[in-house]
């Protein structure tokens, strides 16, 4: 039986992960049941592109198919146009597949504003793969729980954008646009004016689950947030009336 190396894979704040052969390997939580059960019920609905859950290693921690693809570094290269569209396409294919999807929980990220379905919550560049300019994979589930569409686009919006980044004011409107286009049914302005109520929510999840415990947001809040993404919300609100203005 081969022995494979474990390979640290990008990112990893909260949690981390590595590769071990055509497997991923992370920790687990309360949480973790609720995941898989969503995992599992999003593909039985042929939900393209997630991960299959194959069960728990020696170690105890989740064992899920690595997805392979280009995951883009959008702090070396813009995020194209098409590829907003493919991610933001597919959050609109998970939230049908959602839509009557029930499970008591509980939940890692679950803030009390009238969650309709449920949703993956973190759909960001970081955690996204491609081939080119079709999506190949969306990872990091483990955020996942009760919110709403238009809250699923907003953080879209913040990462991948990106919002939390000054640009033409031109460009954000114009990925903006991308957005709502490719889901439908919202418009650009409103799906600008809900990134600072996602955001807000994010910082007390923060704050929140590390009063409760949970390590991934301890480290979080050793690595400086959610107070650094508090001071670029708050640039990003200076921000909005030049956004608008070129919508």
């Amino acid at each position: 039986m081969p022995v494979y190396e474990e390979i640290v894979l990008p990112g990893g704040n909260v949690g981390g992960a590595v590769r071990v052969g055509d497997t991923v390997r992370r920790p687990t939580g309360p949480w973790t049941p609720a995941v898989h059960a969503l995992l599992a019920h999003v593909s039985a609905r042929g939900v393209p592109h997630v991960p299959a859950v194959r069960g728990f290693d020696e170690r105890g921690r989740e064992v899920l198919d690595y997805l392979p693809g280009r995951v883009i570094d959008i702090e070396a290269e813009p995020f194209g146009h098409a590829q907003l569209a493919a991610l933001t396409s597919w959050a609109k294919r998970l939230h049908a597949a959602t839509a009557g999807f029930v499970h008591p929980g509980p939940w890692r990220f679950a803030p009390d504003q009238g969650g309709t379905l449920i949703c993956h919550n973190d759909i960001a560049p970081r955690n996204a793969c491609f081939d080119g300019e079709d999506l190949v994979g969306v990872f990091d589930w483990d955020c996942a729980g009760p919110s709403t569409p238009l809250l699923e686009l907003a953080f879209i919006a913040w990462s991948g954008l990106p919002l939390y980044r000054v640009n033409d004011p031109r460009e954000d409107a114009a990925r903006l646009r991308v957005i709502a286009g490719s889901y439908g049914g919202y418009d650009p302005v409103d799906v600008l004016l809900a990134v600072p109520v996602r955001i807000r929510s994010m910082v007390a999840a923060i704050h929140a689950g590390a009063a409760a415990g949970d390590p991934g947001m301890a480290n979080l809040i050793a690595a400086g947030e959610p107070d650094s993404t508090a001071a670029v919300l708050a640039a990003l609100l200076d921000r909005l009336p030049a956004i608008i203005a070129a919508l």
